[in-house]
């Protein structure tokens, strides 16, 4: 993959492909596509500062969510957070919610601080960190739509993302926020690093980001009751959910093979 388009083609096939096998990985991945699409445009309409390193970010980004998936397709082991992510996918008393924030929490809070110290190493991170930021308000005209998807998932969703909005934001839009600020300051501290401080570091980041996952899964009894009923109350096939996911940003395109 070199460039954006190359991103949504692939992920249009990983969307397309968890509808068939009606598997819940589909859910993260229809949300993520739907932000690849958004950022295409923002690039394509001079949001950013410097558009071709914000192409490289973007590819550079997807493809650690795209080697992720195919390393755990493959049987093998991706990064523990995106093992906890993936792995999850087969409990089927996780709420859609949940799936969306383990690829939150993994593709934010790890690869993106990665992604970015790569893309801009060394003192050449703080330049981006313009550009970084303006992402946020991409990403925040599209997670309206997307909570409003949620909502014809499960009716009562919009009373309960009003009731738990913070500083008007709703939890979507709140997660992705937190996880990029949480994920630039890791950029900052991994972009002077040298390669086995680099790796040393995010073995800890890892760590740190699937303890979080953990959490996500197992909330406690009490929050975990409270999810068990949205859980049931959720309507649709799994195929139906990533579709009305995927629908806040239109396919352009379904490619047929991988």
């Amino acid at each position: 993959m070199h460039i954006i388009d190359d991103v949504i083609d692939r992920l249009t096939i990983i969307v397309h492909t968890a509808e068939q096998d009606q598997s819940p990985i589909g859910y993260f991945a229809a949300l993520y596509r739907c932000m690849t699409v958004a950022v295409r445009d923002g690039i394509r309409q001079g949001r950013f500062d410097d558009a071709k390193r914000m192409e490289a970010l973007d590819v550079c980004f997807a493809k650690r969510y795209i080697d992720a998936y195919d390393t755990y397709l493959a049987g093998r082991k991706p990064t523990q957070a995106w093992q906890q992510a993936f792995a999850s996918t087969a409990n089927n008393q996780l709420t859609v919610m949940q799936h969306l924030i383990l690829g939150i929490n993994a593709h934010i809070n790890l690869d993106l601080a990665i992604a970015a110290a790569e893309t801009a190493p060394g003192a050449a991170i703080h330049a981006l960190q313009t550009d970084f930021n303006r992402i946020n308000a991409i990403i925040a005209e599209l997670t309206e739509q997307v909570q409003d998807k949620l909502a014809d998932i499960w009716l009562p969703f919009r009373l309960l993302d009003d009731a738990l909005k913070t500083d008007d934001e709703g939890m979507i839009n709140f997660s992705i926020r937190v996880a990029r600020t949480f994920s630039w300051s890791a950029a900052v501290a991994l972009a002077p690093l040298a390669d086995a401080q680099k790796r040393t570091k995010i073995g800890e980041m890892d760590r740190q980001v699937a303890l979080l996952a953990d959490r996500v899964i197992r909330p406690g009894w009490l929050l975990s009751s409270a999810l068990r009923i949205i859980r049931l109350g959720e309507s649709g096939s799994v195929a139906e959910k990533i579709r009305l996911l995927g629908s806040a940003v239109q396919l352009d395109k379904l490619v047929n093979q991988a």
